[in-house]
């Protein structure tokens, strides 16, 4: 493999790696605007300017790639590239190149929402010059909407066309160009054909200089002033890895966040925005129970206590609902206190939508139906006649929440049940058909882990704090089978981990430690 030397430290890097790609391997700052590593490569804005040994002059090390010197030709013997990214001309090109960029982009780091995010603003701490030479008027353009929820500021805009080729490799749409020539050179689009693809969020994440900007996150916090928690996007079963940003316990915006083995470096539209849904949503935060005239609060001592008298005169007639929308340990322990007696609400759906460079949307909107399926594997299929012999009559259900509509079939099927327990965070149609009602988690407020639909488990961090008297989802069947058979229950979450692994052997050296940040194949079937 060749050897490259960049500022006096030595590398064994691929054939074929560019000396940026080998730099940022090894922690070394190269600065640069355009290159992305999911995009192709144009080396337009030139920040990257390198000194390569032997070359007559600097090389864009974006696009300079390392290959097999023959023995003979090697430098000092050893090396297939030497590199300098601290000599003196590199460093003056470097300050060139960024007045040039800033001659225009105007002085607005203190109000602009990308201050703490941009790489504009870090690079002229590190690399500029101090004062600009420009004097003359700069230019100014007023700010366009692309779409519904990308919004441009020409002034900031430095023509990287990072976006430009997002549209064209990534999404497939091709809405982004670069419309005229030269000094009048900027990024449009054409007014049939707006910026509203599923994926257009992400040319807001990709921007290197706040140009273009998000119009559901613009003006609302400063990024230092958020709390940042990496999690998993929970809106369909690809299992996006993501990150949260929050403050006081308000969810202000996600973004994506880097695994080569789910996600690579974007996230969908729909997982972006969905938090939204749950902002105004009518949250369970104590226990209830029906009775004459509605459901009424309880406490958990009397909600826990009527619920076991109900399974004690159910004898054999108990029965769960598994929930694609929980997490392996709840439905875990859901099982454990049915006895493996369980079935599923029908599937919520939506069409799959794969693009050009292999991103998906997947069709099955649940988070964790592979999850589900691995630590409940009994599912019965025909609930509904198990219902008309009155083989059930007591019943524990995890509710899928909001984005469960419940169906005339099923609610007619509730209905003949003697007594239902449902487990939710808010008073849907599923909540309605219950007995009694225990709050557990949100979306957001969970902790556990999910399997993803290539058979990935990953870590579901929460990001905001539990609402109210709302228990853990593990925790509430748990409380009650041990109320049930007088056995001592678990501790915490990582412990119903454990008993997964010694009952399941496919999850047995799962870990919250050995998860961390980008999860673990399951039985080697999905890629490192």
């Amino acid at each position: 493999m060749p050897i490259v030397k960049i500022d006096d430290t030595d590398f064994t890097v691929e054939k074929g790696t560019s000396v940026l790609q080998a730099a940022l391997a090894n922690d070394i700052e190269i600065p640069h605007y355009c290159y992305h590593p999911a995009l192709e490569i144009v080396g337009s804005c030139r920040m990257c300017l390198v000194k390569v040994e032997g070359m007559p002059k600097l090389q864009v090390s974006c696009n300079t790639f390392v290959g097999d010197v023959p023995s003979d030709k090697k430098i000092d013997g050893k090396y297939d590239m030497v590199v300098s990214t601290q000599d003196e001309l590199v460093q003056q090109e470097q300050k060139n190149i960024l007045e040039f960029l800033l001659l225009n982009h105007p002085l607005d780091c203190p109000v602009c929402d990308q201050a703490g995010e941009c790489d504009l603003q870090d690079y002229a701490f590190k690399y500029g010059n101090a004062h600009s030479r420009f004097e003359e008027d700069k230019r100014v353009r007023p700010n366009e909407y692309l779409g519904s929820q990308i919004v441009i500021n020409h002034n900031r805009c430095i023509l990287c066309s990072r976006c430009v080729r997002f549209t064209r490799e990534i999404s497939g749409s091709s809405e982004l160009f670069v419309e005229a020539r030269g000094y009048n050179s900027k990024i449009s689009v054409l007014e049939e054909k707006p910026l509203d693809n599923l994926l257009a969020g992400n040319v807001a994440d990709i921007c290197p200089v706040g140009a273009l900007l998000s119009t559901d996150y613009i003006h609302k916090n400063r990024i230092w002033n958020l709390d940042k928690q990496p999690s998993i996007c929970q809106d369909c079963s690809v299992g996006c890895n993501v990150d949260v940003f929050h403050q006081k316990d308000q969810i202000l915006r996600l973004t994506p966040r880097e695994n080569h083995s789910v996600n690579k470096f974007f996230m969908c539209d729909k997982g972006r925005y969905g938090f939204h849904r749950f902002e105004e949503i009518e949250r369970l935060t104590v226990p209830m129970i029906m009775s004459e005239g509605g459901f009424i609060e309880t406490t958990w001592d009397e909600a826990i206590e009527k619920t076991v008298d109900e399974l004690n005169g159910a004898g054999k007639g108990i029965a769960g609902i598994a929930s694609p929308f929980h997490t392996n340990e709840a439905n875990f322990m859901l099982g454990r206190l049915v006895n493996g007696n369980v079935g599923t609400l029908p599937p919520i759906t939506s069409e799959e939508i794969n693009y050009p460079s292999g991103f998906r949307i997947s069709g099955d909107r649940s988070p964790n139906r592979h999850g589900m399926n691995d630590v409940c594997p009994s599912i019965v299929d025909d609930f509904a006649s198990a219902v008309e012999r009155k083989d059930i009559r007591f019943l524990y259900l995890l509710d899928d929440g909001i984005d469960r509509e419940l169906n005339e079939l099923w609610k007619g099927m509730l209905e003949k049940i003697d007594f239902v327990v449902v487990q939710s965070y808010a008073m849907t149609d599923v909540s309605k058909c219950a007995d009694i009602v225990l709050p557990g988690q949100a979306p957001f407020e969970r902790e556990g882990t999910i399997t993803n639909d290539m058979g990935r488990v990953q870590w579901l961090r929460p990001s905001v704090t539990t609402k109210g008297e709302s228990r853990p989802d593990w925790e509430i069947p748990m409380l009650i089978q041990s109320k049930y058979t007088g056995v001592e229950g678990l501790t915490d979450v990582s412990s119903v981990m454990n008993e997964i692994g010694k009952d399941f052997a496919a999850y047995s050296d799962i870990t919250f430690f050995r998860l961390g940040d980008q999860g673990l194949p399951l039985n080697g079937k999905a890629e490192e």
